[in-house]
């Protein structure tokens, strides 16, 4: 499967991102003289974790996308009220359902596959835990800094 252009796009934003906040994070160990190899190595495991997480995600969306059928834009009678059209919920489809359990079994295995990282950055003498583990909080830090930056920029 050929990755999309959004995909590498956001996914690269993402790195750029998750990668600045590690490096703003290192500084502090730094700052407070906690700083030692694992620092770094702890530091370089969460950010392609959190990266790759996303990247994963990115491609289960791009994959269920791609396998969901066109369907024409849906009629809607004259006179018929918005707020009528959204009460009369249309039950979902076969494909739509199979889209929601790709989905579901993607996030569970990436939720193991986070989980088990977690636990060789605490087991392991190589990397420092905390330095391993905070970036993986870092992806929502920047999803939501772009979400307030795009919604100023709208108001511009």
């Amino acid at each position: 499967m050929k990755i999309q252009p959004a995909v590498q796009a956001e996914t690269k934003k993402m790195a750029l991102g998750v990668g600045v906040l590690s490096a703003l994070m290192v500084a502090v160990f730094l700052i407070a003289g906690k700083f030692d190899h694992t620092v770094l190595l702890g530091a370089a495991l969460g950010t392609l974790a959190a990266v790759g997480n996303f990247f994963l995600m990115a491609m289960t969306v791009q994959k269920v996308t791609d396998e969901m059928p066109v369907l024409p834009p849906r009629e809607e009678p004259e006179g018929e009220r918005e707020e009528e059209a959204e009460e009369k919920e249309q039950p979902l489809s076969d494909e739509a359902r199979q889209a929601g359990k790709k989905m579901q079994l993607s996030y569970t295995l990436r939720m193991f596959l986070i989980a088990g990282i977690a636990a060789l950055a605490i087991v392991s003498p190589i990397f420092d835990p905390w330095a391993a583990l905070i970036p993986l909080l870092f992806p929502r830090i920047v999803i939501a800094v772009r979400s307030l930056l795009g919604n100023k920029q709208k108001e511009a």
